[in-house]
């Protein structure tokens, strides 16, 4: 009896077939996205691991960073604080390996781009062909060439060769503040701190080509700059094994095995008469970047996998009930006929079961190519080969495991509804009749009938109902909260860039460098204004960590080149000995501050007291704004760039790149932070429509069990006179109710997706405000209501192909 059970079950889900492979489909692509993400967090881990390796195939990332960029320490004071920490060393744990002083300085590139020069802003490393620590990494394959050895000799960052159309043997000429000198590109590969190619205190990479990274030896780099051998404004250090460093991302303090270096190196410092920082890997802005986007990924990975589930374990639910009351009968006899519930339980529980299993080897099969197909599109953005590819086994049962859970969970409960049904009341009839609420009908008598009608029939079964604006809420999740996390970044970032500021190059320089600048723009009839901006600013949060933060110095905020958006408060004055500052809205969130408060903070190394007097919003890094007097007075430095407002048919030239460390273009700037959020955008584009192709299924199912559920009192209705078009109204104010509904639920879900999306991502190095875009709401609400109007005319088509007699025939009971 139970084989026949299981047997009728079997047709009868066979006859939906769309039902049925809507529901396949979503627990597929709930364990695809699952094992892409899976394995593409897994395959980064690898690479990085592979990278920073201290080996010969490895970059072997440095574990501390000593650095001062406003001065140049001599090859006598680098050996000397070395032999110092070597002779103290106290930690048998981790001996030291290595400490070694490296020259790493800003410059410019001059570059013949089809006839005409252009500076292309640039950063220099001077390392020997012996370093132990932060090596350029040259993996077989992705790689050619060799380090560089002589003066004259160059190794470029892979990251550019392509895009400058650069080659082995080419020479380059090369510039760093006022002296330039050519050199011969020898080799090309890739460095552990320049994974993401963009400059220190930015976390977005300029287009492709627009920013390059160059390898000299410590030689050529005493040529460029004109500097005694062994000259070096960092000092890196490696030791044995990797001691714990404290993760932004977290609650929880890790580093206090790197603290009990940094103070033995804090004493080396201040024997040796030494003013440096000190940064971990934690603290490193590009190292941070690419660890954090890649536990960005594996966090992601779960829930967007639980959602998918979710929205499957709905339809499942929703679909077998229906499937129970439409064999309520079959059930009945076969409780007259002697199966007990026991079997009418298990029966039911195998649909789930087997539908999650062909659901889960779909999954399975096509999971692999989403993993490369993701890893692929990584490696075009960053530019960096990931080499070792493989799926775990362990992640397929991660994956396997909760999916199976969920759905068999969900179908639970319709199985224990066909369990519990009454054969007496189902065979009576008793089962279909249906008497409408008489305080529904007073509340929709003011109505016209058709509209009164639809909105009784959309309300009857509220327990599915909002299951349906549940799962159409988590579709719209998925495809809604990146498009409102993007657009919200888009909004404050790229629009705070293009609305506030108006300055089109900003021209940096070496100290009391400005000058030089100030008289080619007044010679071209520019308009110039000097800055300060340096991430040597230092502040302790509420958990006693160190953070760091860059430090903008400004002669005014309101009809300046460069205006900020103020969130709350004013912007500064110069009032008493307390410096008054701004300070961006991801600090004061994270610190804990309120404006108006008085604050100790560390800049340059200097101990300083701030009043915080405004917030602002639009700055990704974190930032607090200064009055440029009061900054030159705290860092002795006047300007470290200008900014140039530059009149039609003036461009920068060879001689302004001459006289600069690194000239930025605003557009430039802009269109690579645009090209990024496409980028990203694009990462998560699969995720975005198969949520809208959710919310087509779910509303398609919801429709066609709407109408098969009344088949009764629509044929009725037909019987007695209603024209198909009348009742296609109904359906159709049907559809735009739970549309409209579904909507509101829907950007409801997304904002909430959005804020939690952008907290995941967001830390100490980068934060990520969620800003409401009118835009992106309406797109949300109008595509919902859309795909409901859309489902009106399949509802329409049942109705025509219904056997009228076929369906009244039992109004005699």
């Amino acid at each position: 009896m139970s084989a026949l059970l299981n047997k009728r079950l079997a047709r009868s889900l066979w006859r939906s077939k769309l039902r049925l492979f809507a529901v396949i489909f979503m627990v597929s692509v709930g364990v695809f996205a699952g094992l892409t993400f899976g394995g593409y967090s897994h395959n980064l881990d690898s690479m990085y691991d592979t990278m920073h390796a201290d080996n010969d195939e490895g970059a072997n990332l440095a574990d501390l960073w000593i650095d001062n960029r406003s001065t140049t320490w001599s090859a006598e004071q680098v050996v000397g604080f070395c032999q110092h920490l070597s002779a103290n060393w106290e930690f048998s744990a981790h001996n030291l390996d290595s400490c070694e002083g490296r020259n790493i300085i800003p410059g410019a590139m001059f570059y013949d781009e089809n006839g005409a020069d252009k500076i292309i802003n640039s950063l220099w490393h001077g390392i020997s062909p012996t370093a132990n620590s932060d090596r350029v990494w040259m993996p077989d394959g992705h790689s050619d060439g060799r380090l560089a050895v002589a003066d004259d000799e160059i190794v470029i960052d892979a990251h550019v060769m392509e895009p400058l159309n650069l080659g082995l043997g080419d020479v380059v000429t090369i510039g760093a503040g006022s002296s330039s000198a050519e050199f011969t590109i020898v080799g090309y590969g890739y460095h552990p701190v320049h994974i993401f190619m963009a400059p220190e205190g930015s976390v977005f990479p300029p287009e492709a080509g627009e920013y390059v990274v160059g390898y000299l030896s410590e030689s050529g780099m005493a040529r460029l700059t004109g500097d005694q051998l062994g000259a070096s404004n960092t000092i890196l250090l490696d030791v044995e094994g990797t001691p714990s460093f404290d993760l932004p991302d977290t609650k929880i303090y890790e580093g206090n095995e790197i603290d009990a270096i940094k103070l033995q190196v804090e004493e080396a410092l201040t024997a040796n008469e030494l003013d440096a920082r000190q940064r971990d890997r934690g603290q490193n802005e590009q190292v941070e970047i690419m660890r954090q986007d890649l536990e960005g990924s594996k966090r992601m990975s779960t829930p967007f996998t639980v959602m998918i589930a979710a929205i499957a374990a709905i339809t499942i639910i929703l679909s077998l009930q229906r499937l129970v009351q439409s064999q309520a009968k079959e059930i009945a006899v076969l409780r007259t006929l002697g199966v007990n519930r026991k079997s009418l339980l298990s029966g039911y529980l195998y649909a789930p079961i087997v539908i999650g299993s062909l659901g889960c080897l779909v999954g399975c099969l096509i999971g692999p190519w989403g993993m490369n197909g993701m890893l692929d599109f990584y490696q075009s953005i960053v530019g960096v080969p990931i080499i070792e590819r493989q799926m775990p086994i362990t992640l397929y049962g991660a994956v396997i495991l909760p999916t199976m859970i969920v759905v068999f969970i969900s179908g639970i409960f319709p199985a224990y509804k066909a369990s519990r049904l009454n054969p007496l009341e189902v065979l009576s009839g008793q089962s279909e009749m249906r008497v409408g609420s008489r305080t529904l009908r007073k509340l929709t008598a003011w109505m016209p009938t058709t509209l009164g009608l639809s909105v009784r029939s959309s309300v009857r079964k509220p327990i599915r109902l909002t299951m349906t604006f549940v799962a159409v809420g988590i579709s719209l999740m998925l495809f809604g909260s990146i498009q409102m996390m993007s657009a919200g970044i888009e909004d404050t970032l790229v629009g705070g860039i293009e609305e506030d500021q108006s300055w089109d190059a900003q021209v940096y320089v070496n100290v009391d460098g400005e000058d030089a600048v100030l008289a080619w723009a007044n010679n071209v009839g520019a308009n110039a204004e000097l800055l300060i901006e340096m991430p040597l600013g230092l502040v302790e949060d509420t958990d006693g960590v160190d953070r760091i933060f860059t430090v903008v110095g400004l002669d005014n905020y309101q009809t300046g080149m460069r205006s900020v958006n103020l969130l709350d408060g004013k912007t500064p004055t110069q009032q008493g000995s307390t410096p008054e500052v701004m300070m961006d809205e991801g600090s004061m969130i994270f610190l804990g501050w309120e404006v108006g408060e008085t604050h100790s903070v560390l800049v340059n190394g200097v101990q300083q007291e701030v009043e915080v007097v405004g917030s602002t919003r639009g700055d990704f890094v974190r930032s607090m704004y200064f009055l440029r007097a009061d900054l030159s007075i705290i860092t002795g430095v006047n300007a470290t760039s200008v900014y140039l407002d530059l009149p039609t048919g003036v461009e920068v030239d060879t001689e302004l790149g001459e006289i600069s460390v690194g000239v930025v273009e605003r557009q430039s700037l802009v269109d690579g932070i645009e090209t990024l959020i496409e980028q990203q955008t694009q990462l998560f584009q699969a995720i975005m429509y198969l949520g809208l192709l959710f919310t087509i299924a779910v509303m398609l199912n919801t429709m066609i069990m709407n109408v098969a559920e009344r088949d009764f009192e629509l044929a009725t209705l037909r019987v007695l006179g209603a024209s198909t078009g009348r009742l296609g109204a109904m359906l159709l104010f049907e559809s735009l109710l739970i549309g409209i509904i579904g909507g509101l639920v829907g950007v409801v879900f997304a904002y909430g997706g959005a804020i939690g999306l952008a907290a995941s991502f967001s830390s100490w190095q980068f934060f990520v405000p969620v800003v409401i875009v009118p835009s992106v709401a309406y797109q949300l609400m109008g595509g919902v209501i859309i795909i409901a109007i859309a489902m009106t005319p399949i509802g329409i088509w049942r109705l025509r192909r219904m056997d009228l007699v076929e369906k009244v025939k039992d109004l005699s009971q």
